[in-house]
């Protein structure tokens, strides 16, 4: 979601983990926040009521004072997850074709250093010592990455 835009209040990202929401602000000064993922699978690409209630109910827990904003607009859209909840940051079966994805919940906010692992990658064809256990062939290998088994299944969350 994002609200009209106010003064400057918050010059990071925030994420609060008691509520599954996370909030930042622009530099326009809208305040861009989000939440969980639908209960159902689903590509409408429309969200739903009982979400949009959610992540409003944890923006005031968190912020009481983002009660008073307006919501401009809404969103929401298809999650490129994997199924242990773990990005993939590796090399395909393609030569020189490298991916990093899968993010998740967390995307926007690891992109520095997702960015310099793949640079790593990119440059040295091997994969940087903290991304090392985020390849690809991790799920072929049976050495996936335990998230609370929450990837992909909005069941589980």
């Amino acid at each position: 979601m994002v609200t009209e835009p106010v003064k400057p209040i918050l010059n990071t990202v925030v994420s609060f983990g008691a509520g599954h929401f996370y909030t930042n602000q622009t530099d326009k000064g809208e305040i861009v926040m989000g939440g969980d993922l639908d209960g159902y699978n689903s590509y409408a690409q429309r969200g739903n009521l009982p979400m949009i209630e959610h992540v409003a109910a944890a923006a005031v827990t968190a912020f009481p004072c983002f009660g008073r904003l307006r919501i401009m607009r809404h969103w929401a859209g298809v999650m490129d997850m994997t199924m242990d909840g773990s990005p993939i940051i590796g090399k395909t079966p393609i030569d020189n074709l490298y991916l990093n994805g899968g993010w998740c919940y967390g995307g926007f906010k690891a992109t520095p250093a997702s960015g310099w692992c793949f640079a790593h990658l990119i440059a040295k064809n091997q994969s940087h010592e903290a991304a090392a256990a985020l390849r690809m062939n991790r799920f072929a290998t049976g050495t996936v990455i335990d998230e609370n088994g929450q990837g992909a299944q909005a069941n589980l969350h």
